[in-house]
């Protein structure tokens, strides 16, 4: 009972960290039971499979309920997300408890941790790094100026380090006799005071402000919600209906006496190919002809003679004109293309998707406003190193253009919102939010969040 107990309080700690909750004190202490479960289950005959299965309802307790928004596309891969992300929770839990009494255990979980999430962000198919332990610090405190530094990975270490100094502390508490305890925690102690003071040392400022500015009008302008799948991606009334709907909450721009230097509509705002579609075309012209500014949109581009698809965000800087485009590099598991389709193309809920995505392969920035924008294709945000490339590609302010909308008013939009405020952090650049129904918002190099909008709302 105490190590069920001590399991699903793990898991709890790890999902109150991320938004919904997002009590981000909890992220700093959520290792503590698990490492206090190690070594429940380090003396029994098999520590390894004990350690196992005992993680793996910890992680099913944390990823069960994080990833719930998954669900609205069917329960079977709901389940089948959490068990496999499960599983690195209970190989933590197993590795710790194989680990024993040895010296140094402390430093060994940490860096079995950091590993752990290390490799379950680009395995298997090329990784799903929600609910790293470092996102629980999002919302500022003393942990999050490490990701300047080290990365998001950086401030999960020094938070599973504090957790391991905090759990020392217990058991030395707890453990030793009356006389022995002040002297026998006085180590762990030290070991959490340290780790603070070393992630204020690790928290360095922000890059300096270039001096200039741009002005980017972003538009969330689908304020409907619908049932996840209802329609098929290529359904052609579904894909003028938000353009539209995109067109009309952009005339407020055009009615103001100071226009955008650049505006943005999210992914999924065009989703037919503008070259060949000519209705999709008429709606960035008017568009075009309203803001009086270029328009940065997500879109699609599709070569009829390679039967290629490409999700693309492309800027408009003309009417009738070509667009130049920055197509996505890293592209959604069952989401943009099915991973070995010819054997689960039988599920129901991938009727939606009837062709594979193809990814781009270069970095690409936009020279607009005076500034060098970069974009971020949604699913890109959460991979620190698409968006590293962006800035190494010159870009001085990040557009993170998203779509949201099939998930509902769960807490996926939120979610996706803090990545942007790890890597506003971690890149020291400003950062423009945007989704095609929310929730949207500006992102400063603090990564704090200001205009932020509601879900399922018209807002600039």
């Amino acid at each position: 009972m105490r190590r069920a107990g001590l399991a699903v309080a793990a898991g709890l700690l790890l999902y109150a960290g991320h938004p919904p909750l997002q009590l981000g004190w909890t992220g700093m202490l959520a290792l503590v039971p698990l490492l206090l479960l190690a070594r429940a289950v380090q003396a029994d005959r098999r520590p390894l499979l004990a350690g196992f299965g005992w993680g793996l309802l910890a992680g099913l307790a944390f990823f069960g309920p994080l990833l719930t928004w998954i669900a609205r596309f069917g329960v079977v891969p709901w389940i089948l997300l959490s068990l496999i992300l499960a599983v690195f929770v209970g190989v933590f839990v197993a590795g710790v408890a194989a680990w024993g009494t040895r010296p140094w255990r402390s430093a060994a979980a940490v860096v079995l941790w950091v590993a752990l999430e290390a490799v379950r962000s680009s395995f298997p198919l090329g990784g799903f790094p929600w609910g790293v332990l470092g996102y629980t610090q999002h919302d500022g405190g003393p942990l999050l100026g490490v990701a300047r530094t080290l990365g998001v990975l950086g401030v999960s270490a020094a938070a599973a380090a504090i957790a391991a100094g905090v759990e020392s502390l217990l058991v030395h508490l707890v453990g030793s006799g009356a006389p022995k305890r002040v002297r026998a925690a006085a180590p762990a102690a030290a070991g959490v005071a340290l780790m603070l003071g070393g992630s204020f040392a690790l928290s360095a400022s922000p890059p300096p402000s270039s001096g200039g500015s741009i002005d980017i009008a972003a538009v969330q302008g689908y304020d409907e919600e619908l049932p996840p799948l209802s329609q098929a991606r290529d359904d052609q009334t579904r894909i003028e209906q938000v353009t539209r709907r995109m067109v009309e909450a952009s005339r407020e721009l055009g009615d103001g006496a100071q226009r955008p230097e650049l505006t943005v509509w999210p992914e999924n705002a065009l989703d037919a190919d503008v070259r060949t579609n000519q209705t999709m075309r008429r709606f960035v012209d008017e568009a075009l002809e309203l803001v009086d500014s270029p328009l940065l949109a997500g879109g699609q581009l599709f070569d009829a003679e390679t039967d290629t698809l490409r999700t693309a965000m492309i800027l408009f800087e003309e009417p009738s004109a070509p667009g130049e485009a920055y197509v996505k590099r890293r592209l959604i598991p069952f989401g943009e293309y099915v991973p070995l389709r010819r054997w689960v193309d039988w599920y129901p809920a991938l009727r939606h998707l009837p062709r594979d995505a193809t990814p781009g392969d270069i970095p690409g920035v936009f020279d607009v406003g005076g500034a060098v924008v970069g974009p971020i294709a949604c699913f890109e945000s959460i991979f620190p190193e698409i968006v590293h490339d962006q800035v190494r590609a010159g870009a001085q302010v990040l557009v993170v253009s998203t779509n949201t909308s099939s998930y509902g008013r769960t807490a996926a939009s939120r979610q996706h919102l803090a990545f942007s405020q790890l890597r506003a952090v971690e890149t020291g650049r400003w950062i423009m939010h945007t989704g095609i129904s929310g929730i949207s918002g500006v992102v400063d190099p603090e990564g704090r969040v200001t205009h932020q909008t509601e879900l399922y709302e018209r807002a600039i």
